[in-house]
């Protein structure tokens, strides 16, 4: 009984629920065209996993640090910014 009532009533939500979530699309694309598994086998997330101390803190803030200047520059090209003081 409570396995019909699932499927009448509860599947049907869960079905609308995934169909307007762009994460769920994104998770249901990028398993089955197998780009998260190329990602997560990749040299460079395999490197950056087994670092420690140190290095991981330098590979942490160094990459966001330059990751912000190059955003920060490409929304300089539009006329925008994401720092306050430059509005």
């Amino acid at each position: 009984m409570k396995k019909v009532l699932y499927y009448i009533f509860i599947f049907p939500l869960v079905c609308i629920k995934n169909g307007l979530d762009p994460n769920w699309w994104a998770s249901y694309i990028g398993e089955k065209t197998g780009t998260y598994e190329k990602s997560r086998n990749s040299k460079l997330a395999n490197w950056s996993r087994s670092l420690t101390g140190w290095k991981w803190w330098a590979w942490q803030i160094g990459g966001g640090l330059l990751g912000v200047i190059v955003f920060e520059f490409l929304l300089n090209l539009i006329g925008l910014s994401m720092l306050p003081w430059r509005w």
